[in-house]
């Protein structure tokens, strides 16, 4: 029995749900139902939109207008229900929320992209694993071993040659030439990671922040989103460096010894042809 007025949450279905939210930053609604349908802990469209509401209702969840792009209703958990998770094992950082409206609205905007870039993996069934930035900000600030920045995610892949992990970072909009340069310092002090993946919105500006990172020793590599998507895996990559395209696949196996050599300007040149 249940005192009068209180929430019981379902274990298999309410806090997987949760989880995911906090993982995600921020989520769409049609976002949050994928992954509830590709992780199997929901199936129904409408037991989904009533436990999103209860949720909503008993102020464990906030509901988000967002700019008319996203299209959708947007989640983010309450910062109680983020310290209930923390409290049943979850590792995130609890603190105070963005109050600047603008800066909120890109960081969503910045999540749900980030959220779709893991759901294409889901959909193959390429993805083992994927450690998102509250969990990567967690470990980085609470404990020795944290990575040499706070990557937008960090994510291990199945490939034909067995498991790959490698950090990644999505270039929704451009930074700062003063954040790059402190981006190739800091990576150059990583041990916990040997790959790092850069996805960009267009070709100019792969050019432009691809150019940071010509001397750095770490393997970095460069790709556009929207080739994620439609290939994944075999999306062609630019080495920063050596400015060498080949398989995304191929990057991460180390075997990029065999690429053919290919200046960013003649990538840029042959995939403005082919669009046109």
């Amino acid at each position: 029995m249940y005192a009068k007025g209180s929430f019981q949450l379902n274990a298999s279905r309410d806090l997987p749900l949760l989880r995911q939210i906090l993982r995600s930053e921020f989520v769409t609604h049609s976002q949050l139902f994928e992954f509830a349908q590709l992780s199997q802990y929901e199936r129904s469209r409408r037991s989904f939109d009533w436990r999103v509401k209860r949720l909503v209702d008993r102020g464990l969840v906030l509901r988000h207008i967002l700019p008319a792009e996203t299209g959708d209703i947007v989640y983010s958990v309450a910062s109680t229900a983020a310290t209930l998770l923390q409290s049943m094992g979850e590792c995130c950082l609890v603190g105070r929320r963005r109050t600047d409206r603008e800066k909120a609205n890109q960081s969503a905007l910045h999540a749900i992209g980030l959220n779709e870039i893991q759901l294409s993996a889901l959909r193959a069934g390429l993805l083992v694993r994927w450690m998102g930035s509250t969990e990567i900000r967690s470990q980085n600030e609470l404990t020795a071993f944290g990575f040499a920045k706070d990557y937008d995610a960090i994510v291990t892949v199945r490939t034909d040659s067995g498991e790959c992990r490698f950090a990644l970072e999505y270039e929704r909009t451009l930074k700062s030439a003063k954040r790059y340069r402190a981006i190739v310092a800091s990576i150059s002090q990583e041990v916990h990671l040997d790959r790092l993946l850069y996805l960009v919105a267009n070709y100019d500006i792969l050019q432009f922040v691809s150019g940071f990172f010509t001397k750095t020793e770490f393997p970095v590599f460069f790709g556009l989103h929207a080739d994620w998507h439609s290939h994944l895996l075999e999306m062609p990559v630019l080495d920063g460096p050596t400015k060498r395209s080949f398989p995304l696949w191929q990057a991460l196996n180390g075997g990029t010894q065999e690429a053919k050599t290919m200046a960013t300007t003649n990538a840029v040149g042959v995939s403005r042809e082919e669009d046109g």
